[in-house]
């Protein structure tokens, strides 16, 4: 035990200059080179709480916005400096107490660095140092000068042992926290802040200090006691002999003598020897070890389970409340640390990528996100995007070219249609955006009523596109005369169904096979309904994919109707409700009726072939017609 102490002590003295483990001072020192490294090499803790925020600033990176052949040009030149590292590398020196980015190119670097100066491989290299591998010099104290608090000129010490003079705009800091004004004990402790190790240190001794303990007890989880009567008596190499004798049957020595009283309690002669082990009781321990790992989370401000690697525990816990705040914390550290180093060299990482100058101005980038959504959430949140961009496009106030192009732009990026790019690139410029400027489609926009007054939306190409974006320009300042609505999609492929249908032994169908999407007996106006044309081809029309759930049933008052699944549909039936459109029915399910003959269905498969539907048809309600 007495080893053991003093190695422990000599163990908390090596990674706390503080003092021993108790010891409180009213300010904490900042800390040296030496204390900080070996603060940071000698617990496992205190290297989590340094590393986990470096690496969760960088582990999803940056997406970059423009052009494709720019972004691939910047990504390639990031490699090649392996920029990603490196950030991760000085953002750990950041959190032990600060560290640098030095930008190497081929110009003399005690000079400015003029981002306009650099073509393409300008950068030679990015290196890291930390803040005691360089040292500032004249500093500036000008409280008018925007540069106060800050060096001229920087100091990097060769190998030859002569200090090498870098302009700042080379030098790239990474600093910690501030320190309160006047705290700090020269102008480089104040220029690069607290150390995060100042901020944790004392609770991952505690900590350390604790499972150091701990860990000793596991070793008398069997202590093997020896009682000796008149142990004083005995001489030293009788008593030695008389121990390994008795230790001789068991794995190990972890064993204590006490003198064995010669009487007991009722003041019987007693005396002899006695051979009895001794228990350690562990409950309550584990708790205890947890306590103090949660107040070093608690001070570090990292999640429990991030910092432990742990489960959620508890009933009904997921973790999700602590996986969002820790995204929070990481998107602001990225935002208010990272970010602005990053983009006081970016000009010149671009320009050494070989970006045109023309572009440069335009090339932008974010933060990639820091989790990945579900297939639901991803769905959830595709659904609300496109509800909104219907609305937009509905109301004409976006140049149909303008308005596809940056609706193509959003599909690559989000990558909900791979291989949409490619596929786009062989489609004719006018064919890809719609309408080419000037092209006449022979369309009349006055021509909106067919006949018995119901709107026909029909161009001279047949899909009912030009019209439809004709009409909306024309009546987006002005009010529709609101109107019952029913909107349907007639069946394409009639011959596919009927074929099943006659397989199946069903009677002929009916010769309007249709599927319902609005029945609003409340009078709406059409207008502000919008069209559901990005979600079909150019003709208007959209196909539903072979296969899904499909279940033939009667439905009102027809005998049989061909149920199934289908987003669009559903999406464009609850928009056309939010709206103002109403519906009459509990829910709505995509469905064609068959027919309203007598049939037996006990037998019939559904159809599970391709669904392809027309353009949607607005009309006023017909009161014979079901929906």
């Amino acid at each position: 035990m007495a080893w053991f102490s003093d190695s422990l002590r000599s163990a908390i003295a090596a990674v706390n200059p503080f003092g021993g483990l108790g010891q409180q001072s009213v300010a904490a020192p900042v800390f040296t080179h030496q204390f900080a490294l070996a603060a940071y090499r000698s617990s496992g803790l205190l290297r989590k709480v340094i590393r986990i925020p470096a690496e969760d600033r960088v582990r999803e990176w940056r997406d970059w916005q423009a052009d494709k052949p720019s972004i691939a040009l910047i990504e390639a030149e990031e490699k090649r400096l392996g920029l990603v590292a490196k950030v991760k590398q000085v953002e750990t020196l950041r959190g032990i107490g600060g560290g640098a980015l030095i930008i190497i190119s081929g110009a003399d670097p005690e000079q400015p660095l003029d981002p306009r100066n650099i073509g393409t491989g300008g950068i030679i290299a990015i290196n890291v140092v930390s803040r005691w591998q360089i040292r500032g010099k004249d500093w500036v104290r000008d409280l008018a000068s925007p540069d106060n608090g800050q060096p001229r000129m920087w100091e990097m010490d060769t190998n030859l042992g002569e200090g090498k003079k870098i302009h700042p705009s080379r030098v790239i800091c990474f600093r910690g926290e501030a320190l309160p004004a006047g705290s700090a004990l020269n102008d480089e402790d104040a220029f690069w802040g607290d150390s995060r190790l100042v901020q944790v240190i004392r609770e991952v001794e505690r900590s350390d200090s604790t499972q150091a303990w701990f860990s000793e007890l596991v070793k008398k989880a069997k202590l093997l006691r020896f009682g000796i009567s008149n142990l004083t008596d005995y001489r030293p190499e009788d008593l030695n002999a008389r121990v390994a004798l008795i230790a001789s049957g068991e794995n190990s020595i972890n064993a204590t003598i006490y003198n064995l009283p010669t009487k007991d309690g009722a003041g019987n002669e007693a005396g002899g020897e006695k051979i009895d082990d001794y228990q350690v009781t562990w409950a309550g321990i584990p708790a205890m070890m947890d306590a103090f790992d949660q107040r070093i989370a608690a001070v570090a401000d990292i999640p429990f389970t991030r910092l432990m690697g742990r489960s959620p525990a508890g009933m009904n816990a997921t973790g999700a409340y602590d996986d969002q705040n820790w995204a929070k914390a990481v998107s602001a550290g990225q935002q208010l640390e990272t970010r602005p180093c990053l983009e006081s060299f970016d000009a010149a990482l671009i320009r050494s990528a070989g970006v045109a100058q023309a572009a440069v101005s335009k090339v932008t980038w974010k933060w990639a996100p820091l989790w990945s959504p579900t297939e639901k959430e991803e769905a959830d949140t595709f659904k609300v995007f496109m509800e909104a961009i219907e609305k937009v496009q509905s109301s004409a106030t976006i140049p149909d070219r303008a308005f596809a192009e940056a609706f193509q732009n959003w599909l690559e990026e989000r990558e909900y249609l791979p291989g949409l790019s490619a596929a786009l690139e062989k489609v004719p410029e006018a064919e890809r955006f719609g309408i080419a400027p000037g092209e006449d489609d022979n369309t009349d926009p006055s021509a909106i009523q067919s006949e018995g007054g119901d709107p026909v939306l029909a161009g001279a190409g047949g899909d009912g596109s030009a019209l439809r974006r004709r009409a909306a320009n024309d009546a987006r300042f002005n009010d529709a005369t609101p109107r019952s609505l029913y909107v349907s999609r007639k069946v394409v492929n009639v011959a596919d169904l009927k074929a099943w249908a006659k397989s199946q032994g069903l009677p002929d169908l009916q010769d309007d096979l249709h599927t319902t999407i609005a029945y609003s007996t409340t009078p709406v106006d059409w207008i502000k309904m919008g069209d559901e044309g990005w979600n079909g081809n150019d003709k208007g029309e959209i196909t539903v994919k072979p296969g899904g759930p499909r279940v033939v049933e009667p439905l009102g008052n027809r005998t049989a109707v061909l149920m199934f699944s289908e987003s669009a549909l559903s999406y464009r039936n609850m928009s056309m409700r939010e709206a103002g459109a109403s519906w009459d029915f509990p829910d709505y399910t995509p469905h064609i009726s068959l027919t309203g003959d007598p049939v037996d269905l006990t037998n019939v498969e559904p159809y599970r072939g391709k669904i392809v539907l027309g353009p949607e048809i607005f009309e006023v309600i017909d009161t014979t017609r079901e929906a």
